[in-house]
């Protein structure tokens, strides 16, 4: 079962509605009926979660959702494409960070998630054995007008995962 672990902001989205969203569809993504798959998909697709003062933060619960979408689409035990223009992907959904006042090198870190990409595309062990300690050891300089660092921080734990 996948899980998912999401910042707690100001303002997101209600933590009890997206639980109730997301662990439907995480169980659907085990199973191999198409049917039960698109469904979980189009629950996923229509979703409207509420905003509240203390919530999970929306990028990052968006971003599940679009992952989530694509996987439940692909057909089961395939893998899913992770070719995208531009070269920032991961786990089928283009790895796209928003920016903040005070944040990562963005250059810094689309050479990392290029770097993780090709790990996971290889099929190599070697390759994601390295980029898993690469990942593990990353370290950005915080620039101005640069990625959030809640969201390059919660995609490196992400491609810690896949790539163990």
């Amino acid at each position: 079962m996948t899980s998912f672990e999401f910042s707690v902001v100001l303002r997101g989205y209600d933590p009890a509605a997206v639980d109730a969203l997301l662990a439907p569809a995480a169980a659907a993504l085990t199973t191999t009926d198409g049917r039960a798959r698109a469904g979980a998909a189009a629950a996923l697709r229509r979703a409207n979660l509420p905003v509240v003062l203390r919530g999970f933060d929306r990028a990052q619960v968006d971003g599940a959702i679009a992952r989530l979408v694509v996987q439940l689409e692909d057909a089961p035990g395939s893998e899913p494409d992770r070719d995208v223009p531009g070269g920032l992907s991961f786990a089928g959904a283009p790895a796209e960070f928003g920016t903040a006042l005070r944040g990562y090198d963005p250059a810094a870190v689309d050479r990392l998630v290029q770097q993780v990409n090709r790990a996971l595309m290889s099929g190599s062990a070697t390759a994601r054995a390295e980029t898993a300690a690469a990942v593990r050891e990353a370290s950005f300089p915080v620039t101005f007008r640069g990625y959030a660092r809640n969201q390059v921080d919660l995609f490196l734990q992400q491609a810690a995962r896949e790539l163990a």
